[in-house]
C-alpha cells in the first residue's frame, strides 16, 4: 500500500516527461498540420496578403528607414523585423516571379488576386517560396510559446500529466493552431506575451527571498516595449501589472509602474512618425473614443476562452468577498446585447480611404451565416457577451481565491485584470473590431488556474495553501509577509 501510494505521488510529481510529452504534442500539432495538410502550397491566407508586404519590402530592398520604418501597415516593427530577417537569411530568391501554376489564397481568392498587391501601386505580397519561408517561423513561435507556457505552469506548481494537458489545451485554443501555421501578427504576440507574464513572476516572486525588486521591472519594462511596438493592444498589460505590484506592494511598486511608463513613453517615438497608433493609410480603422457596440462584441468573443471558468465558478460556488462579480458581468453582457447590439454586415470590399464600422471573428462569422432573424441574432449575441463578461468576472472571482504572494495568483490577477482593461479600453467609433485581440492576452489564464486547482487538491510541489477562501490585500503584501 505504501509502496502503490509512492508510485503514484511520483507519477503526479515527476515533471521531465510530461513536458517532453507536451512538447511531441506541440511539434504534431505544428509541424504535423504543415505537412499534412494543403497549406503548404496555399496562396496568402487572411491577412497574410497586407502583412507580408512590408516583410517583402525589407527582404527585396535591403534595410532602411523606408522599408523597415515608413511602411504601410497595422503591425508594428517588433512583428515585421523578425520576419523580415528570418526570410533575409533563409530565401535565395527574393524576387521570385509568381508563376500559373501556384494556388490561389483563402475561399474564392484567385490566384492574381492573391499574390498582387492589394494596394494598387503598393508592394507586393512575399512570392510563393518566401511565404512558405516565413510561415515556418511562425510554426517555431507556436511551439517556444507552448513550451514557455508549460514551464509556466510548472513554476506555478503544476506537476505530472496536467503539464501535458496544458499543452494539449494551448493546442485547442481558439486559432491558435491555425495562426501558429499563417504569417500572422497573433502568434509572435502570444509568445511575446508569454515572456512578459513569466517576467512578472519571476520579477514579484513568491517571498522576499525569490523576488527582483529592480531587474523584474526591467525586464517587464523590455518586454512591454516589444509588445507594444508589436500591436497597441498590449497597452492593456501595463495597468494589470501595475494595480497587481500595488496589491502587494503598496508605495514600494513604484518600479513597476515607472517600467510600464517608459515602455509607453518609448512607443510615443513610431506615433508620432506615424502620426497615430498605425501607419497612415490605416488610421480609418483605427482610433480612439468611446463605442458600447464594440463592447458587446468583445465581451460575445471573451465567451470562447472564458466560458469554462464562468462553469468552474458555478461549480465551485461559495458565498465571498467577489461572489458578485460573475452575476453582474452576466447581467450586464446582456443589456449590452439588447442595447447596444454590433452591426455584423461585412463591406464588400476594404475601403482605407472611408470609415468603415467591421466587426469579424468566429462570433461574427457564425451568427452571419446562421441564417438566423434580426431578433434571434440579437438574442445570441446577448447570451454570447453574457457568458463572455460573467466569464471574466468568474475569473476575477477565482483569481481572488488564490494566494497573492503565490506565482498562482500573479498569472490569475494579471490575466484577469488584463482582460478587463482590453475590455473597457476606450474604442474609435469608426473602426475595426476584431475578436482575435482578446485571444492573445486570454492565452496564459488556464496555466495560473490549473496550478491554483492543482495545489488545492494536495497534488502541488508541497507549498499548500495556493487557494483562499478570502484574500485580503492588506494580510498579502509581501511588505508585510
Amino acid at each position: 500500500m505504501h509502496q502503490g501510494s509512492r508510485r503514484l505521488e511520483l507519477g503526479r510529481g515527476a515533471s521531465g516527461p510530461f513536458m517532453l510529452v507536451g512538447f511531441v504534442l506541440l511539434v504534431l500539432a505544428g509541424v504535423g498540420l504543415r505537412l499534412g495538410t494543403a497549406i503548404v502550397d496555399r496562396g496568402p491566407v487572411f491577412d497574410e496578403r497586407w502583412i507580408t508586404r512590408p516583410i517583402a519590402e525589407v527582404v527585396r530592398k535591403g534595410w532602411s528607414v523606408d522599408t523597415a520604418i515608413d511602411y504601410q501597415e497595422t503591425k508594428g516593427p517588433a512583428m515585421i523585423w523578425p520576419y523580415a530577417a528570418w526570410a533575409s537569411v533563409l530565401v535565395q530568391d527574393p524576387d521570385e516571379v509568381v508563376s500559373n501554376n501556384v494556388q490561389g489564397g483563402g475561399r474564392g481568392s484567385s490566384v492574381a488576386e492573391a499574390w498582387t498587391s492589394p494596394i494598387p501601386g503598393g508592394p507586393a505580397p512575399a512570392p510563393p517560396a518566401m511565404l512558405a519561408t516565413l510561415r515556418w517561423l511562425s510554426i517555431l513561435c507556436f511551439v517556444v510559446a507552448g513550451v514557455l507556457l508549460m514551464m509556466l505552469a510548472r513554476v506555478c506548481g503544476v506537476r505530472g500529466p496536467p503539464l501535458a494537458i496544458v499543452a494539449l489545451l494551448y493546442i485547442l485554443l481558439p486559432y491558435e493552431v491555425i495562426l501558429g501555421q499563417l504569417v500572422m501578427g497573433e502568434i509572435s504576440f502570444v509568445l511575446l506575451a508569454v515572456l512578459m507574464l513569466a517576467a512578472v513572476c519571476w520579477g514579484m516572486g513568491d517571498g522576499r527571498r525569490s523576488r527582483h525588486p529592480l531587474a523584474g521591472p526591467v525586464l517587464y519594462g523590455l518586454l512591454l516595449t516589444l509588445l507594444l511596438y508589436s500591436r497597441i493592444h498590449a497597452v492593456a498589460f501595463a495597468p494589470a501589472v501595475c494595480l497587481l505590484a500595488w496589491m502587494r506592494e503598496d508605495v514600494r511598486s513604484w518600479p513597476w509602474w515607472a517600467a510600464s511608463a517608459a515602455a509607453g513613453l518609448l512607443r510615443v517615438p513610431l506615433w508620432v512618425r506615424w502620426d497615430g497608433l498605425v501607419s497612415s493609410d490605416f488610421q480609418n480603422l483605427h482610433g480612439l473614443g468611446l463605442r458600447l457596440d464594440s463592447l458587446t462584441y468583445l465581451g460575445a468573443a471573451m465567451s470562447i476562452p472564458l466560458g469554462i471558468f464562468l462553469l468552474a465558478w458555478m461549480v465551485r460556488w461559495r458565498r465571498d468577498v467577489l461572489f458578485w462579480l460573475p452575476p453582474l458581468g452576466v447581467g450586464l453582457g446582456l443589456c449590452l446585447g439588447l442595447v447596444a447590439m454590433p452591426d455584423l454586415s461585412v463591406p464588400s470590399a476594404l475601403d482605407l480611404t472611408a470609415e468603415q464600422d467591421r466587426f469579424q471573428g468566429l462570433i461574427a462569422s457564425g451568427l452571419g451565416r446562421s441564417g438566423l432573424s434580426p431578433w434571434a441574432q440579437q438574442a445570441a449575441m446577448a447570451g454570447f457577451a453574457a457568458i463572455g463578461l460573467g466569464g471574466l468576472g468568474a475569473l476575477t472571482c477565482l483569481a481572488h481565491r488564490t494566494k497573492l504572494t503565490s506565482r498562482a495568483g500573479i498569472v490569475l490577477r494579471v490575466q484577469a485584470l488584463t482582460l478587463g482593461a482590453a475590455w473597457v479600453r476606450l474604442r474609435s467609433l469608426p473602426g475595426c473590431v476584431v475578436d482575435r485581440a482578446a485571444i492573445g492576452v486570454a492565452h496564459a489564464a488556464a496555466a495560473g488556474h490549473a496550478a491554483g486547482a492543482d495545489n488545492r487538491a494536495g497534488r502541488g510541489d508541497g507549498h499548500s495553501g495556493e487557494y483562499l477562501d478570502d484574500v485580503s490585500p492588506a494580510k498579502g503584501r509581501l511588505s508585510r509577509a
